[in-house]
């Protein structure tokens, strides 16, 4: 078969032609969640309303949580919850402008949480401060933890990630989590 009876082949029929452009369009999907996503996972909860970023607005990349972090210490965790509270201090706080609420929260997480931020509107985050004292709820994987964060709508739970340089970055936040220990 010659390059151009290939190039007939989706012409044949209307079935052939649209089976081809399914195909095409599955492929560049494919290939656009693969290329803009950590690890090649796509996400499902992004949506056609994100809003990118200005460039001068976006925080600098940050490199990925280490494959293989050496084991957190006491002191460690300690930053950790820090960072927790930072994030979620900026998260929860509700500035003009959505530019400003976005730098103040995104410089606190990994790409793959500053990219779900995007389609955030900060009008939709009910709590509006740090209540209380921050608790670890999860320490079992070497790079990662969970911190249970009381705010004045309930207790947020937020995962973050140790990146290669000793930082932690928080990669998840939910609302309303109930947090166990």
């Amino acid at each position: 078969m010659g390059t151009r009876d290939l190039l007939r082949w989706p012409l044949h029929s209307l079935r052939r032609l649209l089976l081809t452009l399914a195909v095409i369009a599955a492929a560049v999907v494919g290939l656009a969640l693969l290329v803009n996503s950590p690890k090649g996972e796509g996400d499902p909860t992004a949506t056609s309303e994100a809003r990118p970023p200005a460039a001068s607005s976006a925080p600098a990349p940050r490199p990925s949580p280490s494959s293989t972090p050496s084991l957190p210490t006491a002191r460690d965790y300690d930053r950790a919850i820090e960072t927790a509270r930072a994030f979620v201090t900026a998260w929860a706080s509700h500035p003009t402008g959505w530019r400003t609420w976005y730098a103040g929260a995104a410089r606190h997480t990994t790409d793959r949480l500053a990219a779900k931020l995007a389609s955030v509107d900060p009008g939709n985050v009910a709590a509006t401060k740090v209540s209380g004292r921050l608790r670890l709820t999860d320490t079992g994987a070497s790079g990662r933890t969970e911190v249970a964060v009381p705010t004045d709508e309930g207790t947020v739970s937020v995962t973050l990630l140790e990146d290669g340089a000793g930082r932690w970055r928080v990669d998840d936040v939910q609302p309303g989590a109930q947090a166990v220990n």
